[in-house]
């Protein structure tokens, strides 16, 4: 009996230590945590060896989840169900349980948003550039980590954009439309070429040749329209089609070809959402608080964008506990 005693004190020590631990990862993952807070968790990993090693397994086992953690909402809704728990004593004893349910539910959520992009009809690398010819012949270019749909019949042309980055040059066909559909919008090609930049956060059309039109819902269910022109540049997010910024066509093409990225006054947030998708390294920021400012600049698609963005603007790039990449204005 004694040793049935000790054995169940020793599961629930063990059990009381990794919601500490949790608690800890998830203050150092919060937009709220301070440098007092981390000098804290540092010292409360010197107090006992035990500390420090369950440390390392959670964040070994975060790590084999990171498709998990680039979904924002995750670490929201388990602060919340931490901080519930925290306040109903009652379920203290669960509180553990909650979190391991919830981040399976969490879990289930990306299942299929990656089996969406693992079975998409075309996928993408980071910093890999490809072409593929279409049925009609028309012509994709691909860069960067990048999955889409191709949905042709005898009434459309329909390329879905999952994610990733696109030059598209249409081929004529006066009997069905083409058309590229992506979470916020759907553009219309009424020419030839242009380029589509889509994210979790936007999607980014960038005129080359002729005309499209593009149609995206709003939140009260009304449409809206918008012609963009060669030369012509527009953000399409949640809020509807933002104002046309005038580009450089040559600019674009040239960078297109030169494996780089040419931004002119374009928020901070949306070019670290286009870098994003050529990194490996998962970046996490506040959008909003990085959206004022502005960037004009030509910047290398393989890696080491971010670093020049950091020689040159007002903000800081860290690494957290769970290996991502923070990035903020200092």
């Amino acid at each position: 009996m004694q040793h049935s005693n000790q054995q169940h004190s020793s599961t629930s020590s063990d059990t009381e230590l990794m919601e500490q631990v949790a608690e800890w990862l998830l203050k150092m993952d919060s937009a709220e945590c301070t440098e007092q807070d981390r000098k804290d968790f540092q010292h409360w990993q010197q107090q006992n060896p035990k500390h420090a090693e369950m440390v390392q397994q959670m964040q070994a086992t975060f790590q084999q989840f990171n498709p998990l953690r680039q979904q924002a909402l995750s670490h929201q809704i388990v602060e919340q169900a931490v901080r519930q728990t925290r306040e109903d004593e009652v379920f203290k004893p669960y509180k553990l349980l909650s979190i391991i349910f919830l981040v399976c539910l969490l879990g289930s959520f990306w299942y299929v948003s990656f089996t969406q992009h693992w079975f998409a009809d075309q996928r993408n690398d980071y910093m890999s550039w490809n072409e593929q010819v279409l049925p009609d012949q028309s012509e994709i270019r691909i860069s960067g980590q990048t999955a889409y749909n191709i949905k042709y019949n005898q009434q459309q042309r329909l390329i879905e954009l999952l994610d990733g980055n696109i030059l598209v040059d249409v081929a004529k066909d006066s009997t069905r439309p083409f058309m590229i559909q992506t979470r916020f919008s759907k553009i219309r090609a009424l020419g030839t070429r242009f380029i589509v930049q889509h994210h979790d956060h936007a999607t980014i059309l960038t005129m080359l040749h002729s005309t499209t039109e593009v149609t995206a819902t709003l939140a009260d269910g009304q449409l809206q329209r918008r012609q963009v022109q060669a030369g012509q540049q527009v953000i399409i997010d949640a809020q509807g089609i933002h104002a046309v910024r005038d580009i450089s066509i040559e600019m674009a093409e040239t960078a297109w070809q030169k494996h780089m990225l040419a931004i002119d006054l374009m928020p901070l947030d949306q070019v670290l959402a286009i870098l994003q998708s050529y990194d490996d390294r998962h970046f996490k920021y506040d959008a909003q608080a990085l959206n004022d400012i502005e960037v004009t600049a030509m910047l290398p698609l393989d890696g080491s964008g971010l670093d020049l963005l950091q020689q040159s603007l007002a903000i800081t790039v860290t690494q957290d506990v769970l290996g991502r990449t923070i990035i903020s204005k200092k």
